[in-house]
C-alpha cells in the first residue's frame, strides 16, 4: 500500500467509524506535541542476567537457561514472521510491522522474571501478533497459575481483532484475557475490577500523554513488590519524568544483541 493509498483508506475509514477517527486524531495530536528533548536517563543501562540478580539475588539465573526453556518460543515467531515476510505491509494480514516487536532480551526478562515471581495478574497494554504477551503466558503456564489481561483494540482499517495475539500459540491462551479496546478507555475500567496487579507492562501508543496516563494510573493498584515495566523508554520523557517525580529508582535493560537500551523497570517499594 503506498502512501497515498493509506491516507485515502484511513479517511474513508475515519468517515465511517467516527469513533476511531477520533482517535486517530487525537494520536496524531499527542505526536505532534511529543517534540521536547529526550532527557538522558542517569542510570547506567544493565544486560538481562544482572537485572534479574538484582531483584532476585538468591536466583540463580542465566541467559542461556531462559533461552533453552524459550526456544520452542524462539522458532514458533521466526516461522510465524518468515511467512509474513513477503507479504504486503499494511494489510489485513499484516496489520502491523514485524520488525518493531518487543526486543529479545526484553522476552527473556517478562519471561524469567514470571517465573521468579510467580504472578496472580498482570495487565499489559499493546499487545500487536504477541510476542511479549506469549513470553509472559509461557511463563503463567508453567508456574500452573496467573491470568494475564491484554489491552488492545482496532484502530486503522487494515487492523481486526482476529489479528490482536494472532501470533499466541493455542496452547498459552488458556490464561490470557483480552480486552477490546484503547488503554484510555479500558486500562481504569480492568484495574478497578482486579483491584490489585503485580506486574503493569506499557507497549502501546508510545506517546508521552499516552505513557504518562498509563503510568499515572497502574501505579496505584500494582501491590508491594510489584513491577512496572516499559518498553520504548527513549521515545519520549514519560518513563523519566514519571521517576524523577515520584523519586523512584529504575532498572534499563541493555540488549546484547544490538546493545540498546528501550526498556525500563521500576519496583514498588
Amino acid at each position: 500500500m503506498n502512501k497515498l493509498s493509506k491516507y485515502f483508506s484511513l479517511f474513508k475509514y475515519s468517515l465511517s467509524n467516527p469513533k476511531n477517527g477520533l482517535n486517530l486524531l487525537n494520536e496524531a495530536r499527542q505526536s505532534r506535541h511529543d517534540n521536547q528533548p529526550v532527557q538522558k536517563h542517569q542510570i547506567e543501562p544493565i544486560f538481562l542476567e544482572e537485572c534479574l540478580k538484582k531483584f532476585f539475588p538468591s536466583h540463580e539465573i542465566s541467559r542461556e537457561k531462559l533461552i533453552q526453556n524459550t526456544r520452542k518460543l524462539e522458532t514458533h515467531f521466526y516461522n510465524y514472521f518468515e511467512n509474513l515476510k513477503d507479504i504486503e505491509f499494511p494489510s489485513k494480514k499484516k496489520p502491523y510491522p514485524i520488525d518493531y516487536s518487543i526486543r529479545n532480551d526484553s522476552c527473556l526478562f517478562l519471561y524469567g522474571l514470571c517465573r521468579i515471581l510467580k504472578p496472580d495478574v498482570i495487565v499489559e497494554t499493546g499487545v500487536a501478533y504477541g510476542l511479549s504477551s506469549s513470553y509472559i503466558l509461557k511463563a503463567l503456564q508453567e508456574n500452573g497459575k496467573g491470568i494475564l489481561y491484554s489491552i488492545d483494540g482496532t484502530f486503522r482499517p487494515w487492523e481486526s481483532s482476529d489479528m490482536i495475539g494472532n501470533a499466541i500459540p493455542s496452547e498459552l491462551r488458556n490464561q490470557w484475557k483480552l480486552v477490546l479496546g484503547s488503554s484510555s478507555e479500558k486500562l481504569i475500567e480492568v484495574l478497578n475490577s482486579l483491584e490489585k496487579i503485580d506486574i503493569f507492562l506499557h507497549d502501546s501508543l508510545h506517546t508521552y500523554e499516552n505513557m504518562s496516563y498509563e503510568f499515572e494510573t497502574s501505579w496505584p493498584y500494582l501491590i508491594k513488590n510489584g513491577f512496572l515495566l516499559s518498553d520504548d523508554i527513549i521515545e519520549n520523557n514519560a518513563f523519566h519524568d514519571f521517576y524523577s517525580t515520584n523519586e523512584l529508582t529504575p532498572v534499563l535493560i541493555k540488549d546484547k544483541k544490538d546493545n540498546n537500551t528501550t526498556f525500563g523497570i521500576l519496583r514498588k517499594h
